[in-house]
């Protein structure tokens, strides 16, 4: 993340400073999935909360700093409007609506986060339902659209599959090792963009 922001402060593009915030949510979301262990500070709805809205808005974030890149800024403009309303009606909705109680765990912590997602109504759920679905769908498409684009941008390749990880939850490498995974990627896309940008400046 602070790599990235240190290449935000260099160069000024938008979509790197969209990329670091959502680094930073990725860092936050992650943590609090630690904190969420049941050999740490178990479920409650702070730590919940902090997780829900950060790993859902950075989904956001990294199709937002995606488009920036592809098409015209005024595209991207709203989409970017677009994800901070999602994204605030999502802490609202979250802050207004009762912590669910009453429900099985099964000590997966993939698993009991979903079992809690599904708990909320979907009035909550679908801010993050579309976040999630229309962000990672830009970030990855337009990952894909870059690399057909410029065959020597393969590193966008990384970002997808680290932006990917996440999504398989408990397989293969458990649910926080993915995560790690996922984080390995897409700091190994960040060094080979940092390597291609030096080498169209030579």
């Amino acid at each position: 993340m602070l790599l990235l922001l240190h290449q935000f402060i260099q160069r000024r593009k938008i979509h790197q400073f969209l990329w670091t915030i959502a680094l930073f949510f990725y860092g936050t979301s992650t943590l609090m999935e630690l904190l969420m262990n049941p050999d740490v500070l178990g479920f409650n709805v702070i730590l919940f909360s902090i997780f829900y809205i950060t790993a859902t808005s950075l989904v956001g974030l990294l199709g937002a700093g995606q488009l920036y890149l592809i098409v015209k800024h005024k595209v991207s403009h709203i989409f970017l409007v677009f994800v901070i309303i999602m994204s605030i009606s999502l802490l609202l909705a979250l802050i207004f609506t009762p912590f669910p109680i009453g429900l099985s765990f099964t000590g997966e912590l993939g698993e009991d986060i979903r079992v809690i997602s599904n708990g909320y109504p979907i009035s909550v759920r679908v801010y993050a339902i579309i976040l999630a679905s229309v962000g990672g769908t830009f970030f990855l498409i337009g990952s894909l659209y870059s690399f057909i684009r410029d065959r020597s941008r393969y590193y966008v390749l990384f970002f997808a599959i680290g932006a990917l990880m996440p999504m398989f939850r408990n397989v293969p490498f458990g649910y926080l090792g993915n995560e790690l995974v996922g984080v390995i990627f897409l700091f190994i896309g960040y060094i080979l963009s940092i390597l291609h940008i030096k080498k169209q400046n030579n």
